[in-house]
């Protein structure tokens, strides 16, 4: 059997496999493992099988994944999303759907430590929907706005997405984390622009909220705000200035974290136990996405699909920034039916060489990917941010919090088309680091 019908036959049986429910990983490794066998045979495979589980998992550039979770739980515990809120509603709240605004801008300073989407979308949730329901604002822009903000960790660093497609790609992860600050900064200003005009065109949505905070309170509030600079200010600090290596900077955020908990949380050990055990959790299950995945990308090698794609993509009589737009389109079906995780150790190994082929920047078309990704956080069926809110809010139809989401969908398309048309939003902050 010839290379290229082998690795066409994988990626049918990789399909098969995920319709009939076979987790992610486990499709990925069966597949690639067969398309080995199939052009190599059993003696090859054999050593594959042996050697590739150590010699994937054996590095040091993987240990930065598990030291940002456990920053990020750890950061929950000591307080810092409700500081967050505490302060951006001081500042926010009086303003015409200044609560929904306090949301964004919390939501971007709790993702500043901690890189979770669905943690985000939980604790602000928790926090803010109540406290917008008692000023009357609409369900539709409460549950929205929360299920938007919560994306915003996605792309402002740490960005656990950011290191995995780091660790795919190969990319420089402190590039690439770098590079998410602007556009996440971006993200959530185009937010709060769009909340602005959404209440002022439809004021019913956001009553004023007659609460007076005197301008003592404001800045007496921003003290509370320390806990979130130390961490993002050592981390993307020392990342920016050369002084630590992305995997040096998380042990370092982790190890504030946990001074943060010891220091302010009354239940600091058994915060600290769950934050270890979350992130051993979140551990295993990258690990055995990536030892698998790697399999599907042997096959993928050996079956030479990449080369004839990377070849055909190259040879067309079509703008080179067309076909990575084709090639863009590809991340919005798939977020509608795949985790995030998944869906990038799927797509990357065959899409990237021919991104770069074309010759595009690599940290560019992460950027691309990863608000990609945001958007498939709120795209239903599968927007698991909208998910989120409803277990927060059962009393809730699962519509109506869909429909709210909507304006911060065609936010999310408007950052999409900037950062689409001016690359070097995301590239000049990287071409400046040490």
């Amino acid at each position: 059997m010839g290379p290229l019908t082998a690795g066409l036959l994988m990626i049918v049986l990789l399909l098969v496999l995920l319709s009939i429910g076979l987790p992610i990983a486990f499709s990925l490794g069966v597949s690639g493992v067969i398309c080995i066998y199939m052009v190599t045979g059993w003696d090859t495979t054999y050593g594959f099988i042996s050697t590739t589980p150590f010699n994937t998992s054996a590095s040091w550039l993987y240990v930065v994944l598990p030291l940002f979770v456990l920053m990020g739980m750890l950061a929950y515990s000591a307080g810092i999303n409700e500081d967050a809120f505490t302060i951006a509603n001081n500042w926010l709240g009086r303003i015409k759907g200044g609560l929904a605004m306090a949301t964004i801008v919390a939501c971007s300073i709790f993702g500043a430590t901690s890189g979770s989407s669905i943690a985000a979308a939980a604790t602000m949730g928790k926090l803010a929907i109540p406290e917008m329901r008692r000023f009357g604002y609409s369900m539709k822009l409460a549950a929205g706005s929360v299920a938007g903000g919560g994306t915003l960790s996605v792309m402002i660093p740490p960005s656990g997405i950011l290191v995995i497609y780091g660790i795919i790609t190969e990319e420089s992860i402190g590039k690439l984390l770098i590079a998410g600050l602007a556009p996440g900064l971006l993200s959530a200003l185009i937010y709060m622009v769009g909340i602005y005009l959404l209440c002022a065109i439809r004021p019913e949505m956001a009553p004023s909220a007659k609460v007076k905070v005197s301008w003592s309170v404001r800045f007496g509030s921003l003290k509370n705000g320390y806990g979130a600079t130390l961490i993002f200010g050592i981390v993307m600090g020392g990342i920016y200035t050369g002084i630590f290596t992305p995997t040096e900077a998380g042990a370092f955020g982790a190890a504030v974290a946990l001074v943060l908990v010891l220091m302010k949380s009354k239940t600091r050990f058994q915060s600290l136990r769950e934050g270890l055990t979350e992130t051993a959790k979140v551990t295993c299950m990258f690990f055995t996405i990536v030892i698998c995945a790697h399999f599907f990308t042997l096959g993928l090698t050996v079956s030479s699909i990449p080369k004839v794609l990377v070849t055909y993509l190259v040879g067309l009589s079509m703008h080179p920034k067309l076909i990575l737009i084709i090639l863009l389109f590809v991340y919005l079906p798939l977020g509608m039916f795949l985790d995030t995780v998944s869906m990038l150790f799927l797509t990357l190994p065959i899409i990237f060489p021919v991104v770069k082929a074309l010759g595009f920047s690599g940290i560019w078309f992460g950027i691309l990917v990863t608000k990609l990704i945001e958007v498939s956080l709120i795209t239903p069926p599968v927007g698991l941010n909208v998910y989120v809110i409803k277990g927060i809010l059962p009393e809730v139809e699962i519509g109506t919090i869909f429909r709210g989401v909507i304006p911060f969908l065609i936010m999310d398309i408007l950052t999409l088309m900037i950062l689409f048309i001016f690359p070097q939003i995301t590239l000049w902050l990287p071409s400046t680091m040490h």
